[in-house]
């Protein structure tokens, strides 16, 4: 068997692996191509790690861990609580604001699995005491989440713009997002309305809530409509806004580094 082949067969192995177990697939990849490169190949240790993408590595690293400072102090949370407050009840928006609020969230560079993962309990909650159709809300609310996935601050945008500039396709970033972002959006917009988010929007939350739990109940979900109160923001919380904000405007406003941002603010973040 060829060494090409060889290869080929290392590939589908990791592949394979990352489908099958909880082996992490980077570190398995790197294993292998040790294996391959040096045992077989007769390379040598770092010419089999000239291969490896630093540049993005530490990209990933910098946006995964300020945004990772800004779930776990409260920040996310926080502007959530604030956006869905601003339904006030309705409950045909509701759906419509957890869209918004993933794709902001993806967008900004959370990506769309930890934006998934901080809407998914709120969202949840809010559909089941407002009386919106649990499926509906997980549509928009994903939807929003993976409209944002290929942005240029999002760790999955990062892959595959980084892979898209390596075999010639560069310089298509913003548009590629785009187009992402308008198909997520049409999915977004047909599962509302074919499961009924019309009949919803000009109907108060209290009101779906009180049909579907009885008269007696109506008090609290009128409470629940507009969600459990906000906690209040504290000084580390408004420090994580500047922070983002600074990457943000670095990188889109300066055309700067955004792994040497993210690695700049974070450690930042941290000491303050």
């Amino acid at each position: 068997m060829s060494l090409a082949w060889v290869s080929v067969a290392a590939l589908v192995l990791a592949v394979t692996l990352s489908c099958t177990t909880a082996i992490n697939v980077g570190v398995l990849s790197l294993a292998l191509a040790l294996i391959v490169g040096v045992g077989l190949a007769g390379m040598t240790t770092g010419e089999v790690l000239e291969g490896f993408p630093v540049d993005l590595l530490v990209t990933l690293i910098g946006v995964t861990l300020l945004f990772a400072i800004a779930e776990v102090n409260g920040t996310l949370a926080r502007f959530t609580e604030r956006a869905v407050r601003l339904c006030r009840g309705h409950a045909g928006v509701l759906p419509v604001m957890f869209f918004a609020i993933g794709f902001v969230l993806a967008t900004i560079g959370a990506g769309a699995t930890p934006a998934s993962a901080l809407l998914a309990p709120p969202a949840t909650a809010v559909a089941a005491r407002a009386g919106v159709p649990p499926l509906l809300m997980a549509i928009m609310a994903g939807n929003g989440a993976l409209a944002g996935t290929l942005s240029p601050f999002a760790p999955t945008g990062i892959v595959a713009h980084g892979v898209m500039a390596r075999i010639g396709l560069g310089g298509v970033e913003w548009r590629t997002f785009a187009y992402n972002a308008l198909a997520h959006t049409l999915v977004g917009v047909a599962g509302y309305l074919l499961l009924g988010g019309w009949k919803l929007f000009r109907r108060p939350a209290a009101r779906d809530a009180a049909e579907s739990a009885g008269a007696a109940d109506a008090a609290i979900a009128a409470q629940a409509a507009n969600t459990a109160t906000s906690e209040p923001m504290a000084a580390r919380h408004w420090l994580t806004t500047a922070g983002i904000a600074a990457l943000l405007v670095a990188v889109a406003g300066f055309g700067l580094n955004v792994g040497m941002v993210a690695l700049i603010v974070a450690p930042a973040l941290v000491l303050l």
